[in-house]
């Protein structure tokens, strides 16, 4: 009779919920789910649901009949199907630890008959993406809770079904996971609790921590020990001040992060921006970042070079199913009305400098303590600004070294540092960098600002690419790299253990090369690469395809990365795509169609390339190298390429180590014959003819690092000048002497490309120098030069062109000398005023 009854009101519940089927609205993970979940379609299903809720299971059928999976019966005494999958509650087989139940039976005789199997599928159905809060009675009675009874549960379909989101779990085996087990009770143990453990660290992924009112946030940031000590060592203000002070501090950080406010986000970007701006996002291994988000805390650390940055990983996480992170955003962006909204999305704010604000630095790093002993993810850009030229910026350590020490002193959960690469077909800022690397100041961001960017709207920028590396382990790297982390960062630990610093700027390169590992080589980007290489910014049409062709070989016969993505490899695809976003010119001729980029679009063009120019930088170096020579054998090419590898190493982030370049230059040699660009001459290989078209590709390559290299050759010429002068040599002059140099060479052979004198490669050419012994620091800011340097110099003249090479030496024959001779900065010509 009761069975009856049960079965009587799940029939009536159907009907009932059958006419809300058309107002729900779900998202599901993996994506796409039926290539996702591989099932074998000729053997049965058995979906595993986290509660016991009819309102799941009706979710649940409806995914599986609009997806064409395997549809949910209840079988009750009977096995499931190939054509029937079966269906249990979570709670059901906790059930079967304790008691003798009908489910029991059933599994014990599945257990009993070897022919049998099945797949099992874990299924969390989440009703909104709140985790959880004390925040109103509203929240109590809507909010999606494990449990919620069937009255409430239709509260909570009414209020949020259209914000569903079904996380599917990769099959188990039935078989293989009863035979594992020993006996059947046994084995029915083990996977009771492993789905159990499964149906946590999903919903911990999903929803993340339940989340406290910000005023609690801010009450235990100024109860924290550092915050009252910081307090109690102000001399400059009264106590009372000073905590009123530290209070100002607590409310400026703080997000108040809502996962109303991030919904509304979410649909604004969705209609009103996204889809006018981009003509699609492309985003790779979230199915990675899902698996990581429940077994680590998530730090994530992206590249940066644009305002939308953090509304795309944010915006791509949530549609993934995955908890958006709290960002580290600056204070800049704290203004009416973006600063609220953003807060509330998870944006904590944070000043340019703590420089002598004991108290605010003691609040901010009790507020990222915070953040990471609760287990809220975390994003921040460690280049502390967004690049101005395409390139990564040289990492900043400031907020990883707070992050790093409040990792290690956790213990709850290892913290994973997740390294993301973003690029764009076209950058919406790239017109506002190039003014500001011309000396133009820059604008500071307002409601004012924000209103005359809405023509950003009115064009199309391509599509946004998101690519996630593979992460950093913070706690193995420590075991690795910091001996005595454990004890120092312990319960009794004091101070940071020796070496800490060197760790956190060692973590900070690393992730940097893994951003540059999960390049993305989008169709702007190569089409930049062989149009700004090409003679006058010109190509035929027929040659513009063949070199791209050839570039999209490079990257598939010798991959820089296993997560290298190239979104189109197509060569002809790639030049109608770029056409219209990079703005080329096409001119028709009688021979074949010509491309090319007038100079003001040609500086945007030099941003899609540098996103990418480290994915052939090893090639175009062993192109130049045959600059001036047709034959070179494989060991002075990979001498030469030893020679130099230090410096590109540092400027793109390259991902080798020293010892390894060798094996990198010889596979890289394999892959140029392979493709025509070289040609074996006995125990040599030789160069194409200049009447070959392989020559034309050849030469291509070799430009890609032309202006790299012309930068190199200037710092040695100026090096081994400056050693024949008398006085002494100070490192900020020496500087300043690059920048005018490259200045002066640019402004000479017609070049707009502020980034071709920027004073920051000169000053990291110079470190690697000093690195490697060439150039010893001597006093403040003094420097001594070896005397190899000279030959250096003469030896890389042979990788500049004649023309490039002639008007250097000319530059710096009429270079005056500063004046006095003694290093000081040489006065005005008055006849030049």
């Amino acid at each position: 009779m009761r069975a009856w009854l049960n079965r009587s009101l799940y029939g009536l519940v159907w009907w009932l919920f059958r006419p809300f089927t058309g107002f729900l609205r779900y998202r599901t993970a993996p994506h796409p789910l039926v290539s996702g979940l591989q099932l074998d379609p000729g053997q049965p299903v058995v979906y595993v649901l986290a509660n016991r809720s009819w309102v799941d299971l009706f979710v649940l059928d409806q995914i599986c009949k609009e997806l064409d999976l395997p549809r949910p019966s209840r079988t009750g005494s009977n096995f499931p199907t190939p054509e029937r999958a079966g269906v249990v509650y979570m709670p059901a087989l906790l059930e079967t630890r304790m008691r003798n139940t009908d489910l029991l039976r059933l599994i014990e005789t599945g257990v009993a008959t070897q022919s049998f199997e099945a797949q099992i599928v874990p299924v969390s159905i989440f009703w909104g993406r709140d985790p959880g809060s004390e925040t109103s009675w509203f929240k109590l009675i809507f909010a999606d809770s494990v449990q919620a009874g069937r009255i409430r549960k239709i509260f909570i379909m009414l209020a949020n079904g259209r914000n569903i989101f079904a996380n599917f779990g990769l099959p188990l085996s039935f078989r293989e996971t009863m035979d594992k087990g020993g006996n059947a009770t046994l084995a029915i143990r083990k996977l009771t609790r492993g789905l159990h453990f499964h149906f946590l660290r999903a919903r911990t992924a999903a929803l993340g921590p339940t989340l406290l009112r910000r005023s609690v946030v801010i009450d235990s940031l100024l109860s924290a020990p550092g915050v009252r000590q910081a307090i109690e060592q102000e001399t400059d203000r009264p106590a009372d001040e000073a905590r009123g002070y530290a209070r100002k501090c607590a409310e400026e950080i703080a997000a108040g992060y809502s996962t109303a406010a991030i919904r509304f986000l979410e649909r604004f970007l969705s209609v009103v921006v996204f889809k006018r701006v981009f003509s699609g996002i492309d985003v790779r291994g979230l199915d990675r970042v899902r698996e990581w988000a429940q077994q680590y805390e998530l730090v994530y650390m992206p590249s940066h070079r644009s305002h939308a940055d953090y509304l795309l990983v944010s915006y791509s996480l949530y549609h993934a199913g995955l908890v958006p992170p709290h960002i580290a955003a600056g204070v800049n962006l704290n203004f009416w009305p973006v600063g609220a909204l953003l807060r509330r999305c998870g944006a904590f704010y944070m000043r340019r400098s703590f420089a002598g604000d004991r108290i605010y630095t003691a609040v901010f790093r009790a507020y990222v303590d915070s953040l990471i002993q609760r287990g809220y993810s975390i994003e921040f850009f460690p280049e502390g600004g967004r690049s101005r030229t395409g390139r990564l910026l040289a990492p900043k350590t400031g907020l990883l070294s707070m992050v790093v020490e409040a990792g290690l002193k956790q213990r709850t959960r290892k913290v994973a540092i997740v390294p993301v690469y973003i690029g764009y077909d076209r950058c919406w800022e790239v017109g506002s960098y190039s003014k500001e690397l011309r000396g133009a100041k820059k604008t500071k961001e307002s409601a004012e600002g924000l209103l005359k960017a809405g023509k950003i709207l009115r064009k199309s920028y391509g599509k946004a690419y998101i690519n996630f590396g593979d992460p950093l382990i913070l706690q193995d790297q420590a075991d690795q790299q910091l001996p005595g982390w454990r004890e120092a960062f312990g319960p009794h630990g004091g101070e940071a253990p020796k070496g800490f610093k060197q760790f956190v700027a060692d973590i900070a390169l690393e992730n940097s090369r893994r951003i540059n590992r999960a390049a993305v080589a989008n169709p702007t980007g190569l089409a930049a690469v062989a149009l700004l290489s090409s003679p006058e910014r010109v190509v035929a049409y027929d040659e513009f395809v063949e070199q791209i062709g050839h570039l999209v070989w490079l990257l598939k016969g010798n991959p820089y990365d296993e997560h290298q993505y190239i979104p189109e490899v197509a060569p002809k695809a790639v030049v109608e795509w770029s056409v219209p976003i990079a703005r080329l010119a096409q001119v028709p001729h009688a021979w074949g169609d010509l491309y090319g980029i007038a100079s003001r679009d040609a500086v945007a063009l030099t941003y899609n390339r540098n996103n990418i120019q480290h994915l052939f930088a090893i090639p175009s170096l062993i192109a130049n190298l045959y600059r001036t020579r047709l034959l070179l054998s494989e060991d002075a090419i990979v001498t030469g390429v030893r020679a130099l590898y230090p410096f590109l190493r540092r400027e793109f982030f390259l991902r080798w180590d020293a010892d390894e370049i060798e094996a990198v230059t010889r596979n890289w040699l394999g892959v140029m014959t392979r493709l025509g660009l070289l040609e074996p001459d006995g125990e040599r290989l030789r160069r194409p003819d200049a009447s070959q078209a392989a020559y034309s590709t050849l030469a291509m390559l070799g430009r890609v690092l032309g202006e790299t290299l012309e930068r190199y050759c200037m710092t040695a010429l100026l090096l081994a000048d400056e050693r024949l002068q008398p006085g002494e040599l100070r490192r900020d002059r020496f500087e300043d002497d690059c920048r005018l140099l490259a200045e002066r060479m640019a402004i000479l052979t017609g070049r707009d490309a502020p980034e071709f004198f920027d004073k920051t490669l000169f000053r990291s050419y110079l470190n690697v120098l000093i690195e490697i012994g060439l150039v010893t620091e001597s006093g403040e800011h003094g420097l001594v030069v070896d005397q190899r340097i000279e030959r250096i110099a003469e030896r890389s003249q042979e990788l500049l062109s004649d023309e490039s090479r002639q008007m250097l030496l000319q530059l710096l024959s009429r270079r005056k000398p500063p004046a006095g001779g003694d290093g000081a900065e040489a006065s005005p010509d008055p006849a030049a005023t």
